[in-house]
């Protein structure tokens, strides 16, 4: 196997606090990988030292197996990063491009070729010749990333891309990323706060919770205490499964949450909870539900379920899960 990234006892600090602390991680090439997180998670930090703009304090990194401690041009050139606010330069948006390959000493004899194919790839071809500073901010964000391919990256990385977008321009970028990742010859990494967008995107994910990669889905993340037998938050006590005294937070995979109109008395579930229904959205194949509890919990569904259990907002429902589906962190 083939590794785009392979990351050793890396640390970063800022102000002497430890932001980012993974072990070991390995990010395997022409792979489309989604890093969740919180905001504060340390997903920027991580793409920032995975785009070459920033060095560890501590630990190494290799890109396609070479240490890169002392980053050579080649390995910049390897690498594409678009941010969270993406800068327009003046003019067209196909001036953007064609500026960015002047910068990156692409042969001018490739520059109209190149155009016109990431313009098609992000789907602006018909707004190639509009000021880019007139642009919505999804149009925006695609012409970022047509900025990035143009000078063609083996690895391309995506923060927050959703970020302040609304639906219509989310699925745009969506099937954008789709669009680049499909034929399976780039490395694409995009981080997102939001795992059921991911998932209907790609099935690779890496799970931050301050700045150490976990395992347990950041949907259904809470903040508190455990006593050795119950999690307790601001508003609920939750059964969870033994654990770490020290843990300060849980998290509830949401395909593990059962839905229904009442309680059950015959369940195994130690976790019943009363709450209503304030949210429902469609994600990929599935529905995904927001149950508030006095947290509001995130219940992922099929369209069958959703169609017998005749839900409708504002319903009053049941949440039950067992213990072993808490997962204490």
């Amino acid at each position: 196997m083939t590794y785009a990234y392979q990351l050793d006892n890396v640390k970063v600090l800022y102000d002497n606090q430890l932001v980012l602390d993974i072990e070991q991680l390995n990010i395997t090439a022409n792979q489309c990988l989604a890093v969740l997180g919180e905001n504060g998670a340390g997903k920027s930090t991580l793409f920032h030292l995975l785009a070459l703009l920033k060095r560890p304090d501590s630990g190494d990194i290799r890109l396609f197996g070479e240490n890169i401690a002392t980053p050579k041009p080649q390995h910049r050139q390897q690498t594409g990063l678009v941010d969270q606010h993406p800068y327009m330069l003046p003019g067209t948006v196909a001036d953007n491009i064609l500026l960015a390959l002047k910068l990156q000493k692409v042969d001018k004899s490739f520059h109209q070729s190149r155009l016109q194919h990431v313009l098609e790839t992000v789907n602006l071809t018909r707004l190639a010749n509009q000021p880019a500073s007139t642009l919505s901010g999804g149009e925006q964000r695609r012409v970022a990333i047509a900025r990035v391919l143009a000078f063609e990256p083996e690895i391309l990385l995506l923060d927050e891309p959703f970020a302040n977008l609304d639906s219509l321009h989310q699925r745009q970028l969506e099937d954008v990323i789709n669009e680049i990742s499909a034929s399976g010859k780039r490395t694409v990494l995009f981080s997102t706060h939001d795992r059921v967008q991911a998932s209907a995107i790609t099935p690779h994910t890496i799970q931050l919770l301050k700045g150490k990669p976990i395992s347990a889905p950041l949907l259904n993340l809470f903040h508190g205490y455990y006593d050795g037998e119950i999690f307790h938050t601001n508003a609920l006590k939750i059964f969870a499964a033994e654990g770490s005294a020290s843990a300060r937070h849980i998290a509830i995979d949401p395909l593990a949450i059962t839905i229904s109109t009442h309680p059950h008395s015959d369940t195994s579930a130690r976790n019943q909870l009363p709450g209503r229904l304030i949210a429902i959205s469609e994600s990929g194949k599935a529905i995904r539900l927001t149950i508030d509890c006095g947290e509001k919990f995130e219940v992922i569904i099929s369209h069958q379920a959703l169609s017998a259990l005749q839900l409708t907002l504002g319903n009053s429902v049941w949440l039950s899960f067992k213990a072993t589906a808490v997962t204490l962190l």
